[in-house]
């Protein structure tokens, strides 16, 4: 997306056909574009249609996102505020920032607890299960079903909770973020290293970037947010990715020695100083700067932020190195993304049917923005996507052709209470006085109280 004006027009055409699609009135009318709307390219493929009369008085309603990343507040500033008075006139919405992991975790909980929930919230996986469990979040099923918004989605079984419900709405945009390494070009160069191919290699590059005043690489953990999401699973599956995907469905446990190898290889990295030092207080928005600032020369990170790195020319990426003969990068990967995450709607609204339309337009909005970087995305905007970066294209040319993508097990594997001892542990894991062995017996003990398989 090269102008903001085009963003606009993309947005209020897609907004309007949301709204259109639940309320309108049979008559065609053309959407209001901006008068520099750049090409055809901007506008939907689908019938535009108007919009129902705005009620005398305005429905309010309460929302909370995460607003931990450049991205969500971008889709915010951008695509959200600027354009939801035009797409939802009837409603008044006050948006409350939730910041991300457990502040959005502990955030929702409190509120759900004393019965003050928001209409429209960013779910997650890790706190899901207890709102659920007090009936505070909607089955989206007979609305989206009833006003078409469900098909819009290019695989709509991917929204399936295991009960068949449907629970949140998002762009779809996750089953294509993946962690992966991103590093400096001119760093690399300077330093005289190569891109690392084997754990080894990447132990032994980060010795001589440190030996020429680098911080080798870093990533958040604070809170133990990298060894939750990302780290530990990169670890395991690097080693042998047969033991990572037992793990997300629960046939094995923190006795494999598979899995026990995964938590040393963290322990290993901490004391080979290839992260800072603290680097387990170090919280999202600090790691991204050591980064963008070349302070770090590697980062270790989803690729939900490749389009913003990407405007840096000197920044690359490659896959995390295999650590066995088991793994192969082109043909193993991890991938983001459950069911339960997106924009969900409090079951105790009183306005459930304008805040289920709020959601849409929430995931919308996210649709079109990711589909603005070039990311691939399934909820259908009817635009024509944009090109992508060459690192973007580069991204999608090796994620999509890999056969065994293995889901999350940070979100599709742990309850409430595991997900915050996991986080607990994995902070302590990268102080670098916590030993490997110590984790994975602490482990072993939170993972066999885990409920989320009881379900």
């Amino acid at each position: 997306m090269k102008t903001k004006s085009k963003t606009a027009a993309m947005f209020l055409m897609a907004s309007t056909l949301l709204v259109a699609t639940a309320c309108s009135s049979g008559d065609e009318t053309k959407s209001s574009q901006p008068s520099d709307n750049p090409s055809p390219s901007a506008t939907s493929k689908e019938d535009n249609k108007s919009t129902a009369k705005t009620d005398s008085k305005k429905i309010k309603m309460k929302v909370i996102t995460i607003t931990t990343d450049e991205n969500r507040n971008k889709i915010m500033e951008k695509f959200i505020k600027p354009n939801i008075a035009t797409a939802l006139p009837n409603l008044e919405v006050e948006f409350e920032p939730g910041g991300g992991g457990e502040d959005m975790a502990n955030k929702l909980k409190t509120l759900n607890a004393s019965g003050d929930m928001p209409d429209v919230f960013w779910n997650d996986a890790g706190y899901f299960t207890p709102l659920k469990s007090t009936g505070s979040i909607l089955d989206l099923t007979p609305y989206i079903s009833k006003d078409g918004f469900l098909g819009k989605y290019a695989v709509p079984d991917a929204l399936k909770h295991v009960d068949n419900g449907i629970y949140s709405l998002s762009s779809g945009a996750d089953t294509y973020f993946t962690p992966v390494i991103f590093y400096h070009k001119d760093m690399f160069e300077k330093a005289g290293v190569k891109v690392p191919t084997t754990f080894d290699e990447l132990i032994q590059i980060s010795k001589t970037l440190k030996s020429k005043g680098m911080v080798p690489a870093v990533t958040p953990g604070k809170d133990g947010w990298g060894p939750k999401l990302f780290m530990l699973q990169q670890m395991i599956q690097t080693g042998d990715p047969q033991a990572m995907a037992d793990l997300v469905s629960n046939k094995t446990d923190f006795n494999n020695p598979s899995v026990k190898e995964g938590a040393a290889r963290i322990e290993k990295l901490v004391k080979e100083g290839v992260f800072p030092d603290g680097i387990a207080n170090i919280d999202y928005g600090p790691a991204m700067e050591m980064f963008t600032s070349k302070k770090a020369a590697m980062l270790w990170q989803f690729t939900w932020e490749l389009p913003n790195l990407a405007k840096d020319e000197t920044v690359d990426f490659f896959p995390f190195p295999s650590a066995s003969d088991k793994y192969n990068p082109t043909k193993n990967v991890q991938f983001w993304g459950s069911p339960v995450n997106g924009y969900a709607v409090n079951g105790k609204t009183k306005n459930p049917e304008e805040a289920v339309k709020l959601a849409e337009f929430l995931a919308m909005a996210d649709a079109l923005y990711f589909e603005s970087t070039g990311a691939p995305i399934s909820l259908k905007t009817g635009n024509k996507a944009m090109d992508r970066s060459p690192l973007m294209q580069k991204f999608v040319d090796w994620y999509n052709p890999i056969p065994n993508k293995i889901a999350s097990w940070a979100l599709n594997s742990l309850d409430a209470k595991t997900s915050a001892e996991v986080s607990t542990q994995g902070a302590n894991l990268l102080t670098g006085e916590y030993s490997a062995d110590k984790f994975n017996d602490a482990m072993n003990k939170i993972w066999s109280q885990n409920t989320w398989f009881a379900k």
